[in-house]
């Protein structure tokens, strides 16, 4: 099944403009009965189409690496695309009230949950030391999503964990993440390329 283009979910969703960003402009459905709840994310920015699947695969990426250990996992969750498309990643809508920025509020700032000290530690710790350059570039976002305050991320209740409604990538992060995939996929072909290369060329 092929992708589906921005401008084909847009008009399927009526989708309007909600924010605009360097990155990328953010687009929402509006609220009509029976209409999903969704938030798109068009690349129309400094991410560019070619980078929507090394996006969305660091966004999973970093999801399976929180599901690894239950000491995360029971504390943290990020939230998925529901859908990828050739120039747009869909993503649910969350409504809340309180994101763990405004913990910093200067004038009566809400009482955070008692998890917030508890996942900062967690994660603190587990991202400090990364196994690799994946690890590595995963451990920035979270550090920004999860241990800095954010509008991005917000504690919910019912769970009883940190949602990361998105996390906050940069384009260099992206960047980095496919360039580092491309590598680990192709690696060892390109070696053995090379190798053959030089073999016939001693000849």
């Amino acid at each position: 099944m092929s992708k589906r283009t921005f401008a084909d979910a847009r008009q399927e969703f009526g989708l309007q403009k909600f924010l605009f960003s360097p990155l990328s402009t953010l687009f929402y459905v509006p609220f009509v009965p029976g209409a999903p709840r969704l938030i798109v994310r068009h690349f129309d920015g400094e991410l560019p189409p070619a980078l929507v699947q090394p996006y969305a695969d660091l966004v999973r990426a970093a999801q399976d690496w929180i599901e690894r250990r239950p000491d995360r996992a029971r504390l943290i969750r990020i939230e998925q695309p529901t859908e990828v498309g050739t120039d747009f990643v869909a993503r649910p809508h969350h409504t809340y009230y309180t994101s763990t920025d405004a913990y910093q509020d200067l004038e009566d700032p809400p009482e955070p949950p008692r998890e917030l000290d508890e996942m900062r530690r967690a994660l603190s710790t587990a991202i400090a030391n990364p196994a690799s350059e994946q690890e590595a570039i995963m451990g920035g976002v979270l550090a920004r999503s999860l241990l800095e305050p954010t509008g991005k991320t917000y504690f919910h209740e019912s769970e009883g964990r940190f949602i990361v409604v998105e996390p906050k990538v940069t384009h260099a992060d992206v960047q980095r993440w496919a360039a580092v995939s491309h590598a680990s996929q192709h690696g060892p072909e390109v070696t053995a390329a090379r190798d053959v290369i030089g073999v016939r060329r001693g000849k």
